[in-house]
């Protein structure tokens, strides 16, 4: 298969995350209900119309802030939501290896405060040809939206991309678009599929 173009999801693939290490400092400060905190960061219709743009970050913090029934500065507060991320370093070193020889895109997930912080922290971020966001399309994956955006910035030619995800259901919406995907269970077995795949040498 001779792939033009090279599809990456960004959390838990590209930069690593965990919900928790916010969602404790909120329990730790305010001696709420773990749970509650917690599903309110990470699955949650605040979080989704955050994720799909809907929401600004000030209208996430004010409607957060008040269903958690909490008082905390806005900058503090998002110090806290934001520091949540580390870069897997060797993942990043292959998607940049890659650059030389396919366009890069990102397909996210993301709301505009992470995905403003990610960028000024892990320069991952610059290798790509066009990110495709959430926030910025008004969808989330697996809706068929934004899957149709990235088919249609590559040209239309959905044969021509290689999507890699960490999410079982969102690899298989995107093969269900005819869009060719790898689920991502760690370096070493994406290495081995990229390779059988033509991708990798």
């Amino acid at each position: 298969m001779a792939y033009t173009h090279i599809v990456f999801d960004l959390g838990n693939t590209l930069i690593r995350f965990d919900h928790n290490i916010s969602a404790r400092k909120i329990v730790n400060l305010f001696h709420l209900d773990s749970k509650k905190v917690y599903d309110t960061f990470f699955d949650s219709h605040l979080t989704r119309d955050f994720e799909k743009g809907l929401i600004s970050p000030r209208e996430f913090y004010r409607k957060t802030k008040n269903h958690l029934g909490i008082n905390i500065p806005y900058k503090d507060f998002m110090d806290i939501w934001n520091d949540i991320f580390w870069e897997d370093i060797d993942m990043c070193a292959l998607a940049r290896s890659l650059k030389e020889h396919y366009r890069l895109f990102l397909l996210s997930n993301v709301n505009r405060s992470h995905f403003e912080y990610i960028r000024k922290k892990f320069d991952i971020i610059n290798i790509f040809d066009d990110v495709i966001l959430s926030f910025m399309v008004g969808a989330m994956k697996p809706d068929r939206i934004i899957f149709e955006d990235v088919i249609r910035r590559a040209g239309g030619d959905r044969s021509k991309l290689l999507y890699i995800d960490d999410r079982e259901d969102l690899v298989k919406e995107a093969e269900q678009m005819g869009i060719d995907s790898i689920r991502f269970e760690g370096i070493e077995k994406l290495k081995v599929k990229m390779k059988e795949k033509g991708v990798l040498s």
